[in-house]
């Protein structure tokens, strides 16, 4: 049995990997401000710590009894980030800074939850971990910046660049909530579904089991250079396909309204899992279509 700290724990991620791993009989602690995450999210046995990444000195009391850090914790979006520059500075580059320390002096593995965001635009094509990134927000260039300072750590850093992320209990009234959540939860109230575009843009939707599978992997590897992979299917959908899958889903209709396209809005995103195959054994299990009926069927049950 391990002792393992993630923060942001009682998070969307957070909370499905604090499932995870205590389930595997690990010893989770769970560091979190709840700002956005739910204590409802982490399991019952979880050591749960109410506080910010950006104390360094809290953190690093914590990681010094623990084997490994999941660092996920983050102003964990586009649009939050850019609407409180200063805080998203402070959380996201000065937690992982801090993040960064606590692991330095436990010589303990630290697990980095990037983003797809360092891509930037980068066409349809599938991008790979050695392509250059270009992000076009400053969440992702803060996300890059991090990676950047984690890579100078050696061997007990493994960064991983999640694309978009869905799945049960990502709450759709949630500011950092996706698409898909939304989406479910306007064609369950037979509201429509309002799409910026024209809906070709696409995008590389990975379930949340997957992602958690992937993180432990990541947490679990053999010590050796630093490692950075991406957490995807390498499939895309478009938005306009994927509102016709979710009202098939929920068993409607799609009422489905266009708006203007919104300027800087990144086409299209798609990652390569090779590397992650190749280095960790890890390759994304579960079909949209599956996906999507576990997400409906959970929205549906916090109806009762």
């Amino acid at each position: 049995m391990k002792h393992y700290l993630i923060t942001g724990g009682c998070g969307f991620i957070g909370g499905h990997l604090a499932h995870e791993l205590s389930a595997a009989g690990h010893r989770v602690t769970v560091l979190d401000d709840f700002s956005s995450g739910r204590e409802d999210n982490a399991p019952p046995e979880a050591r749960i710590v109410r506080g910010c990444v950006t104390d360094g000195a809290l953190l690093s009391e914590l990681a010094g009894t623990c084997d490994g850090i999941v660092h996920l914790a983050a102003i964990a979006s586009v649009e939050a980030a850019a609407d409180d520059p200063e805080r998203a500075v402070a959380v996201n580059v000065g937690g992982t800074r801090n993040a960064l320390a606590a692991a330095r002096s436990g010589n303990i593995p630290l697990v980095y939850a990037s983003s797809a965001a360092v891509y930037g635009d980068a066409g349809a094509r599938r991008v790979r971990e050695s392509d250059r990134c270009a992000p076009i927000s400053d969440y992702g260039a803060q996300k890059l910046e991090c990676e950047r300072e984690l890579r100078g750590i050696g061997p007990l850093a493994t960064i991983v660049r999640p694309f978009n992320v869905y799945g049960p209990r990502q709450h759709p009234a949630s500011p950092y909530s996706g698409v898909i959540a939304r989406f479910i939860a306007l064609c369950r109230t037979g509201e429509p579904l309002r799409i910026n575009g024209d809906g070709s843009q696409s995008r590389d939707f990975v379930y949340i089991a997957d992602i958690v599978r992937l993180l432990t992997a990541a947490l679990k590897r053999e010590a050796g250079e630093p490692l950075t992979v991406n957490g995807c299917t390498g499939q895309t959908v478009t938005v306009l396909e994927l509102a016709g899958a979710i009202a098939a889903a929920c068993g409607t209709e799609p009422d489905i309204r266009h708006g203007p396209a919104r300027a800087g809005d990144i086409l299209h995103s798609c990652g390569d899992p090779d590397l992650a195959a190749a280095s960790l054994g890890f390759k994304a299990r579960t079909p949209l279509d599956a996906g999507l009926r576990e997400t409906v069927a959970w929205q549906r049950g916090t109806d009762q």
